[in-house]
């Protein structure tokens, strides 16, 4: 799409020319579809499924291009309202244009991120519950990622308006705004390190925890608590904790105990702690069912995972 905005000088309004050109783009898609369905011998159920699926993802798409017109028409309002001239104001809706389009683009690489994630860990025999939290973690990083870009835009947009006010030339003003631009980008870079890290631990864990569920030479009780969901008792150390649920992420060897990540509880944060196996009762079990009660609670105060 073009940069939108501004007034349209008593020709057809940027909203109606998007919806026509919508409709056309989504005829000319659903005869296609169409067309190589047939082709293909495809049955009438099939080709209506497949036509009602582009319709809805146009339908996406539609809302995501009007919200982006409506974005653009209130920044060229915003601009006139401030004092600038048409031409300043439209340069205003050309530059949110097009960080609209590195919007879309980000998000389209999040998009394949997901999908490599998701059949990279399929084709590993990672298990359901592993997949699941596998893309839980990128979606996290993934909007991570998404603020701290939106923060960097606003950062370059307030530093070249800062420069602006001064007087300073252009060139001053392009300095200032790749300086923010470095910071900004050093800041996020120390920030997915962290967090790609933080999930090559867990991806570490995960993989100790699914060969000791697969290990013989462990107790039936042990595996049986193995990735379990899990309630806390018998603590009087730790009476906070005591009702608390988490899961047990890891058996840990050395310790006789099992790494459990206990869950947030209000302003309560979650904590991977060391349990022992007493005072762990199973809610449900790794590959779900029935829960079941742990051994007689004994009193443990839970030393912190190092």
């Amino acid at each position: 799409g073009g940069g939108g905005g501004g007034g349209s000088g008593g020709g057809e309004s940027p909203m109606s020319l998007l919806a026509r050109e919508g409709e056309k783009e989504l005829q000319a898609a659903l005869q296609k579809v169409q067309a190589d369905m047939e082709s293909q011998g495809c049955s009438r159920e099939e080709i209506g499924s497949q036509l009602a699926s582009v319709r809805e993802s146009h339908a996406a798409y539609m809302r995501q291009q009007r919200q982006m017109l409506q974005e653009r028409e209130e920044v060229y309002k915003e601009a006139i309202a401030e004092g600038l001239t048409p031409e300043a104001a439209k340069a205003r809706v050309q530059a949110c244009a097009q960080w609209q389009q590195q919007m879309q683009r980000l998000q389209a690489k999040h998009q394949a991120a997901m999908q490599k994630t998701h059949h990279e860990a399929e084709a590993a025999g990672v298990s359901p519950a592993e997949i699941k939290r596998r893309l839980e973690a990128q979606r996290r990083l993934q909007q991570a990622e998404a603020e701290a870009w939106q923060q960097k835009m606003r950062a370059r947009q307030q530093a070249a308006s800062e420069a602006a006010e001064k007087g300073q030339s252009a060139a001053e003003v392009e300095k200032a705004v790749k300086a923010v631009t470095r910071a900004q980008d050093a800041a996020w870079a120390e920030r997915e390190a962290a967090l790609l890290a933080a999930e090559g631990v867990a991806r570490r864990e995960a993989a100790e925890a699914a060969r000791q569920l697969a290990d013989a030479s462990l107790s039936p009780e042990i595996r049986r608590i193995l990735l379990a969901r899990v309630r806390i008792g018998g603590l009087s150390a730790r009476p906070d904790l005591n009702g608390r649920e988490g899961v047990a992420k890891m058996w840990v060897v050395e310790k006789s105990r099992f790494a459990v990540l206990v869950d947030g509880q209000g302003a309560k944060a979650a904590e991977q702690l060391l349990l022992k196996a007493a005072n762990l009762t199973v809610l449900q079990p790794a590959g779900g069912g029935g829960g079941g009660s742990g051994a007689a609670a004994e009193e443990e105060e839970p030393p912190p995972l190092e």
